[in-house]
């Protein structure tokens, strides 16, 4: 095993992370439109701990996915690749968007933008299952 595998493998793991992560928020805000009072509070913290852990591996997808890049180089990057970066930048978009809206209503106790948030985590985690797909045509060999 060599550097570039073991980076490989844990940008892989990463990616899985933020699939598994992101999936289970969008579940949380679902139910989260029929809860009220505690439940409703309970769901709220555990999306905010998934969002705060979320920062992160969405930091550790970029730093790996950078670092296998400049490492392993793309000679020629076909279209394929292109798309699957845009749909990391949409991916990361829709991160932000999610935290941004989170943060209002948690601050301002909005609970009407639930449906948004839920839409933003919903198209983070369609985001990240497209650019899956988008790599394993990039890399086709």
């Amino acid at each position: 095993m060599n550097w570039n595998q073991i980076l490989l493998a844990l940008h892989l793991i990463f990616i899985a992370t933020g699939l598994g992560l992101s999936f289970s928020n969008f579940i949380n805000t679902r139910l989260s439109l029929e809860k009220t009072g505690d439940m409703a509070k309970g769901l709220g913290l555990q999306r905010l701990a998934v969002a705060r852990i979320g920062d992160g591996v969405i930091a550790g997808i970029w730093i790996t996915g950078l670092a296998l890049w400049s490492l392993l180089g793309v000679a020629s990057p076909n279209g394929w690749f292109h798309a699957k970066l845009a749909f990391v930048v949409l991916l990361t978009l829709a991160h932000i968007l999610a935290r941004r809206t989170g943060g209002v209503m948690l601050r301002e106790g909005k609970p009407e933008l639930m449906a948004r948030l839920s839409l933003f985590i919903g198209a983070g985690w369609l985001s990240a299952v497209i650019a899956v797909v988008l790599a394993v045509l990039a890399f086709e060999t």
